[in-house]
């Protein structure tokens, strides 16, 4: 598992990412409906915070088995939510 830090920033920045896009979709492409866009910019960041909680808090400090699993479904949570919100980002403009 590399640093706390290191993930803690690739979160963030994931995230921020994801808001540019949904941003973007919402003020330039005609048609895109701007409440679903906000709703989804406001799970982003929720997504993004309890990321980060999740991220500086390891079950089991003592035993590392018990930290590379935590971290390791961490990373698996993280992934899957971020392929769920870019699917709705995908669908904000059709």
């Amino acid at each position: 598992m590399a640093k706390r830090r290191i993930l803690k920033k690739e979160i963030g920045y994931t995230a921020g990412n994801l808001f540019l896009e949904a941003m973007f979709c919402k003020l330039y492409l005609p048609g895109t409906n701007p409440e679903a866009a906000d709703s989804i910019m406001a799970r982003i960041l929720d997504m993004q915070d309890n990321f980060i909680c999740r991220a500086g808090k390891p079950d089991g400090k003592d035993n590392t088995k018990l930290v590379k699993a935590y971290y390791k479904k961490l990373r698996e949570d993280l992934q899957k939510e971020i392929d769920a919100i870019a699917t709705e980002i995908g669908e904000l403009n059709k």
